[in-house]
């Protein structure tokens, strides 16, 4: 309800519109001065009709303005455009994490006054001081210990929305995330400094990271030109970015494949079959841990990529769509591999009896001791170590992918049918991507001219 005050022969009119992520009070206001000789009961009927729409003005975010602060048109921002815009719950998570740093270091100026120095010293602060490269870190203080000693750690993970895990794990000395440990201390109505400390050492972000920042901005300007707000985006094509780091994807090539692949034979069979999987198919993480037993053609050695479990940081993974539209499709595998998930498929249904009704029927082909859903950070630790223990060339997860990639066009597959089978967006993607083994190629071609055509002109 509006707050109305008497100022001389007009009247302020003051709306509140919640509160923004630092707990403040967002509002506005608005004067209306009665024309003359109307009677006091005129005054109190338009007075009355005025403050009705002057709040849902608000409500609707059409009253802002340009003297709005950009902690609060992001806050408006994020209920009237992203809550609109059916967004996956990962995006809207990203947009919340970048925020974060933008509302720290511009939120207190207003939006219409922010100008492309002011971003450009942003952008710089983060490349060269204030970055955290690989996404920082807390652990809890003594002060946290101390507060929570004499509360109930239920009380604490529902009212922070949380689960009860991360808190155990806090208490154990463990570390969480920023945007976790600030949903805590919001909870515990401590400041923050005082609950949490970082675990990492302070890096310049990566050219990537800092574009990132700046698409989140200027999508924040470009809604605010189209409400409105200011009259035109004072950032865009008038800040100076990094430019894009591009940098070759991390493969295996054929002999040390090869070399991956015996050594697997001697491991446990869930990891076994998950890491051939991966080499022989090219799927993404997500793909994989969201692959279900109705996803598999067993008759025609047929896979079927219909989802991909996803995470949020202080959430349990779920189900969502694949990275693309091109990403929902079916791919031929060798029967190796379906015999293979045969046997793991035996293996899990026997270890399922053991479980009895603990177990959560969710048919996941790889998931947690008791059906859930598999934490996505599995199968990368379990690489992490296989390769660590024999002295392996130093690789990643989604390096599987990439050389399952690379040895496809490295034998003469055409890239169009590569990309089909990764599930790109284009073709254009697997070509950036896979600049290194294109060229390979077609000095391979080249070679193959030359023993044809040239070589025998010569003799």
């Amino acid at each position: 309800m509006a707050n109305i005050e008497k100022r001389g022969k007009a009247y302020r009119i003051v709306v509140s519109a919640g509160y923004n992520t630092n707990d403040k009070q967002i509002k506005y206001s608005m004067t209306y001065k009665p024309e003359e000789g109307m009677t006091p009961s005129q005054i109190k009927k338009e007075l009355k009709k005025i403050e009705v729409e002057f709040e849902e003005k608000c409500a609707l975010g059409y009253s802002l303005n340009s003297n709005i602060k950009l902690i609060d048109f992001i806050e408006i921002w994020f209920k009237n455009y992203v809550g609109n815009k059916n967004l996956s719950p990962v995006t809207v998570e990203g947009y919340k994490r970048l925020s974060l740093k933008v509302v720290e270091e511009l939120g207190h100026i207003q939006i219409g006054k922010i100008t492309p120095k002011q971003v450009q010293d942003f952008y710089t602060k983060l490349k060269y001081s204030n970055g955290v490269r690989g996404g920082e870190k807390f652990k809890a203080t003594e002060k946290y210990l101390e507060i929570i000693s004499g509360l109930k750690q239920k009380d604490i993970s529902c009212k922070a929305g949380i689960n009860d895990d991360t808190l155990r794990k806090l208490k154990k000395g463990g570390h969480t995330t920023l945007v976790t440990a600030k949903k805590i201390s919001n909870a515990l109505s401590y400041p923050f400094k005082e609950l949490f400390q970082s675990t990492n050492e302070k890096k310049p972000l990566s050219n990537t990271s800092v574009l990132h920042y700046h698409k989140f901005i200027n999508n924040v300007f470009n809604t605010a030109v189209r409400w409105g707000v200011i009259p035109f985006n004072t950032i865009e094509k008038r800040v100076e970015l990094p430019k894009i780091e591009k940098e070759e994807a991390s493969y295996l090539d054929d002999k040390e494949a090869l070399i991956l692949l015996n050594l697997l034979e001697g491991e446990p069979i869930k990891y076994r079959t998950a890491i051939n999987l991966l080499i022989f198919s090219g799927l993404r993480r997500g793909e994989l841990c969201g692959l279900k037993w109705c996803d598999i053609d067993f008759e025609c050695n047929i896979i079927t990529i219909n989802r991909s479990l996803k995470y949020i940081s202080g959430q349990k993974a779920f189900e969502g769509v694949p990275k693309t539209k091109g990403s929902l499709r079916s791919i031929k595998l060798p029967q190796l591999i379906f015999k293979m998930l045969k046997e793991y498929h035996v293996w899990q249904l026997k270890d399922r009896l053991k479980i009895g009704d603990q177990w959560h029927d969710h048919d996941y082909v790889f998931s947690s001791w008791n059906g859930e859903p598999i934490n996505l950070d599995t199968f990368g630790k379990y690489l992490k170590k296989l390769t660590t223990k024999h002295n392996l060339k130093d690789i990643h997860l989604h390096s599987l992918r990439h050389t399952n990639a690379t040895i496809l066009i490295a034998s003469g597959v055409n890239l169009k049918t590569v990309s089909s089978r990764l599930g790109h967006a284009d073709l254009s993607t697997t070509g950036d991507i896979y600049t290194h083994a294109i060229q390979a190629m077609d000095a391979k071609a080249s070679n193959a001219l030359e023993n044809m055509l040239l070589i025998p002109q010569a003799k």
